[in-house]
């Protein structure tokens, strides 16, 4: 008999998050799993720093520096963090596995040695209710640069699930040509890309139409599924980051752009500009299986002896261990006296063949 590819649902929330309230941001997480459950979906994604909700706005809506108050919100986010394990995984564990769903949602992470760090992340919970891994972005954009460390490479991975090989990216790493290519190669079939909201005038025409085609290049070039999930801004998002009403009458739209993209680039569902929504649609991993005919770019439509790339997977740490590399040194030591004896053989060797 063949092989089968079984059609499955997928969804990408659009919603806001409750600003620097993390307990009711993860009710409202939850309440979203239900519902994308209810819809039939197996892997939900949601929006970048959904819990608890992107400092961006509260930089980018004010008229006046910023930079004098902002020890203020760094307090708040870092209260409304998220630690992994911690109790706020376990109920989103708790939901995954209720839902029979894989779940990717952004968040706020800190750091448990270091609780004055945080990382941009996405969290992968598995349909069992088990941690996959989290991803921490690797070069934090703008204003994020203010608030938030860098990941490194320990923390770019693919992860095997019961639907096919799944990544996630967040925001601007969607620019970073070679993080994308990484995650091809490891596999990547169905991929999660978290976005914040981008309102207009805030955020400024072009920003939106930047998520949209980015989305759609890298569902296109890889031949995979994206699962596309932005924040939206509502009323509690701009009470939270406005000191003035002027301020707030800037904000004249609630970003979005919430979509599910296939392998030709084409949307599935969405997108979705306004409003809180869970987009569905129904995905088999055999329609991307025409387009790898044409261009299969870690396939027969590569060249990896004229183009190949540099992976450094090391997990980057303040405290250097010498062992591994006195070991390291070791072992080229050896290696050259190895050498050497070879070397001696050959020309014994040689020596011996004249007589």
């Amino acid at each position: 008999m063949s092989d089968s590819y079984p059609r499955f649902t997928v969804a990408a929330v659009q919603a806001a998050s409750v600003f620097f309230d993390r307990d009711k941001t993860l009710d409202k997480a939850l309440r979203a799993i239900e519902e994308a459950a209810d819809k039939g979906a197996v892997i939900i994604g949601f929006p970048e720093l959904f819990i608890s909700g992107h400092p961006g706005l509260w930089y980018m809506a004010k008229k006046t520096n910023p930079l004098v108050i902002q020890g203020k919100i760094f307090k708040e986010l870092v209260k409304n963090a998220v630690k992994v394990p911690g109790p706020e995984v376990d109920r989103l564990c708790a939901a995954a596995k209720k839902a029979r769903a894989y779940v990717v949602i952004g968040m706020s992470e800190v750091d448990d040695l270091f609780p004055g760090t945080l990382y941009m992340s996405q969290l992968l919970i598995s349909d069992k209710g088990e941690v996959m891994g989290v991803h921490r972005k690797l070069v934090v954009t703008n204003v994020e640069k203010l608030v938030y460390s860098q990941g490194d490479g320990s923390h770019l991975k693919v992860y095997d699930t019961s639907y096919g090989k799944l990544s996630a990216l967040q925001c601007g790493e969607h620019a970073m040509s070679l993080a994308k290519y990484a995650l091809l190669a490891m596999g990547a079939q169905i991929h999660v890309a978290s976005w914040p909201s981008f309102p207009r005038n805030v955020n400024g025409e072009g920003q939106r139409d930047s998520v949209e085609f980015r989305v759609r290049q890298f569902a296109h070039e890889g031949k995979i599924f994206v699962i596309n999930s932005c924040g939206v801004t509502d009323r509690q998002n701009i009470d939270a980051c406005c000191d003035t009403q002027a301020e707030a009458d800037n904000i004249v739209s609630e970003g979005g752009g919430t979509s599910i993209v296939g392998p030709n680039g084409q949307y599935l569902a969405g997108p979705l500009y306004e409003g809180e929504a869970v987009l569905t649609a129904e995905i088999s991993l055999e329609d991307a299986l025409p387009g790898k005919m044409k261009h299969n770019v870690l396939g027969h439509y590569s060249r990896w002896d004229v183009l190949s790339l540099n992976f450094n997977r090391e997990r980057l740490s303040p405290f250097a261990d010498p062992a591994p590399h006195a070991l390291a040194l070791e072992l080229k030591e050896a290696k050259q006296r190895l050498q050497e004896l070879a070397d001696k053989v050959d020309e014994l060797t040689g020596k011996l063949a004249e007589k």
